[in-house]
């Protein structure tokens, strides 16, 4: 009983280790606010948690709550946008959720399709059903009545009081009720439950429902939190769901596992993204690290088992595991010690904290306005923190990253904002904290701003509706004013992709032997424009030319063409003048690329902050960086100050 009792709390006894190290480690995570804040931002985790545990508890799985997330919070914006009551709309939310999660389950049963690939199909759907739903654009404008669920009561977040209800319900029907019990025996052995008169069908459907059903809730607390809606919301979330689930101890084997333990799972998680953030660990090891607890919890689990199945250990060979969970104990406190004295010593160094939170750090775009920006702080003799989500569409990410630099209390906020709507509120947030925000690359909306009262001293970035116009001028000349044209955008409603697009549609206008014959989006990602490029050489074979709303886009696009052997037939021109762009430039497979400068971004971003926080001089409200088309005729002019010259030099 005591060897059980131990393995059900050995999560509980990780998350409050975690919280000890990241408490000693920095001065900021064992505020009462931050704590609140961990809890906030493990909630959607937490939610999509419940169902999962009773899918994996049952034997199954379930790939599609992100994508089911995302269409149900565009459901509840859309119904608010359009004149619906509250709770009409968050009722039409949740009820899509549960009919999706319905359907996962009649497919599974009747259709006897593994659930893997039943929710995976469900997965596939429901985000292609969102993007159909909202033309790929984010829905935003919602009354203030319904921001209230992203309020407090008390001082309490209300995400973090539902999810206390909905993991005292969920306990409750676990461990109290007939589909409770029936899901632990369909889990163990289904057969034998099927033997036994347990009717499986009907409670593996509703299993599924209730996956689906805790998706609509998450999809309507996430759309109050960001006051939008976006088609890509909740990519990989059914992963995050699943790694909460598993660390709680929940077995992939079936017929195992406690509600509670996953809501440590998730807390852990959120725990660990918070604490990383608040010692400004790179970006790139979050993955490693949630990646890591999550490989130890199963080997834990399997270890468990197999101890359960052996002769009991005796003698001093009992106490190994203490000596070993002792010794770690010490070292990681003594690291944690030493992370805090020397943060300490650099910020009384440095004196001001500058944090940089791009889009994401995976493209040389924003390793460059990165690169820059870290010169120009050390210049100024300022602290730089860089954090970024792992994905450009992660804005959920993105708004927890603010939300932690806001209790950190740093000086400026340096923003390049992955969403123009949904990372508004998260803007509000800074802004009542006193903390200037200053945009890079990428605007807000200005009626979702002005709707919450949003502040934003400045945009410092190029102007990319001109750099689009720049671009569709040239392609138009270098065509002759004939031949029928694709764009690749970059994702659907945000203002940058927007922006471009708009530009270079433009820039054409004066063309009327140029036409457009499709335009297609890759999400920024070179892989996803190498099959958009592929599917539109099969589909125009007269196709003359591609234009990508970024380089690594177009980069995508001149490797499918070259596969296709058209390179001496469709030229391609791209925005951002990345190196790997101007090496193919000056090659000749690329025909060219608009220059943006992202060092000019970086550099100037710092100094502005910097100017603002010590002598209080605000910066202009927009600095224009310049845009420039780099061609085989300039390309060579260009390398050097690609490679790092000083702006102010070029």
């Amino acid at each position: 009983m005591v060897r059980n009792l131990s393995a059900r709390l050995q999560t509980l006894f990780v998350l409050i280790g975690l919280v000890v190290l990241f408490g000693i480690a920095s001065p900021h995570f064992l505020t009462t606010d931050n704590l609140l804040n961990v809890m906030q931002q493990s909630a959607i985790n937490a939610i999509l948690g419940i169902g999962l545990t009773f899918v994996i508890i049952s034997g199954g799985i379930d790939l599609s709550v992100g994508s089911i997330l995302a269409l149900c919070g565009l459901v509840t914006a859309d119904l608010l946008v359009t004149g619906s009551s509250v709770p009409l709309a968050i009722l039409g939310g949740v009820a899509v959720g549960l009919v999706c999660g319905l359907i996962s389950g009649l497919v599974t049963t009747y259709g006897r399709i593994p659930p893997f690939i039943a929710t995976l199909g469900m997965m596939l759907v429901a985000r292609s059903v969102a993007k159909i739903y909202s033309d790929s654009k984010p829905i935003s404008g919602l009354p203030e009545s319904f921001r209230a669920l992203s309020g407090d009561i008390f001082g309490i977040p209300v995400l973090v009081i539902v999810v206390a209800v909905l993991y005292v319900l969920a306990h409750l029907v676990l461990t109290r009720t007939k589909l409770g019990r029936y899901t632990y025996a369909i889990g163990g052995n289904e057969q034998a439950a099927w033997l036994s008169g347990v009717p499986v069908g009907r409670y593996k459907i509703a299993i599924y429902g209730l996956s689906g059903l805790m998706a609509g809730v998450a999809a309507v607390l996430m759309t109050s939190r960001l006051n939008a809606a976006s088609p890509l919301t909740g990519e990989m979330y059914e992963l995050y769901a699943i790694a909460a689930a598993v660390i709680g101890g929940v077995s992939l084997m079936g017929g195992e596992g406690r509600v509670l333990g996953t809501l440590i799972g998730a807390l852990i998680m959120g725990t660990l993204r918070n604490g990383l953030n608040a010692l400004n660990v790179p970006s790139a090891l979050e993955g490693m690290v949630v990646g890591g607890v999550l490989v130890a919890a199963v080997v834990l689990d399997r270890a468990r088992h197999r101890g359960d199945a052996k002769t009991p250990v005796t003698g001093w060979r009992r106490y190994r595991k203490v000596v070993v969970v002792g010794v770690l104990a010490v070292v990681s406190v003594v690291g944690a010690v030493g992370i805090r004295v020397s943060s300490g010593t650099s910020g009384s160094e440095t004196g001001l904290t500058v944090a940089f939170v791009p889009k994401a750090l995976n493209s040389p775009f924003w390793g460059e306005m990165q690169e820059a920006g870290e010169k120009e702080a050390a210049a100024l003799r300022v602290n730089l923190v860089s954090l970024a989500a792992d994905r450009e569409t992660d804005v959920e990410r993105q708004y927890q990253i603010i939300e932690n630099l806001i209790q950190q209390g740093v000086d400026a906020i340096l923003l390049a904002p992955s969403g123009s709507k949904e990372l508004v509120p998260a803007i509000r947030k800074a802004n009542d904290a006193g903390i200037p925000v200053l945009l890079l690359d990428t605007r807000i909306d200005e009626e979702a701003a002005a709707s919450v009262g949003v502040e934003v001293l400045t945009y410092i970035g190029s102007d990319n509706f001109e750099g689009g116009a720049v671009a569709g001028r040239y392609l138009a000349a270098e065509l002759g004013g004939v031949g029928e044209i694709a764009v690749i955008e970059g994702i659907s409603g945000h203002e940058t992709a927007d922006q471009r697009r708009l530009g270079f549609l433009s820039g054409i206008e004066d063309s009327p032997g140029i036409r457009v014959v499709a335009s297609q989006t890759a999400n920024w990602e070179r892989a996803r424009a190498y099959t958009v490029a592929e599917n539109l050489l099969q589909a125009h074979p007269d196709l003359s030319a591609v234009f990508a709303a970024n380089d690594e886009m177009a980069l995508g696009a001149i490797e499918a063409i070259d596969a296709a052997g058209r390179m001496s037939e469709i030229v391609v021109i791209g925005f951002d003048a990345i190196p790997d762009a101007v090496t193919n430039i000056r090659s000749g497979r690329m025909l060219g690329s608009v220059a943006q400068f992202p060092s000019e971004m970086g550099r100037l971003g710092v100094l502005h902050a910097v100017e603002l926080v010590r002598r209080g001089l605000a910066p202009p409200d927009e600095v224009l960086t310049r845009v420039e088309l780099i061609d085989r005729f300039n390309v060579d002019d260009f390398a050097p100050a690609a490679e790092g010259a000083d702006p102010e030099e070029r």
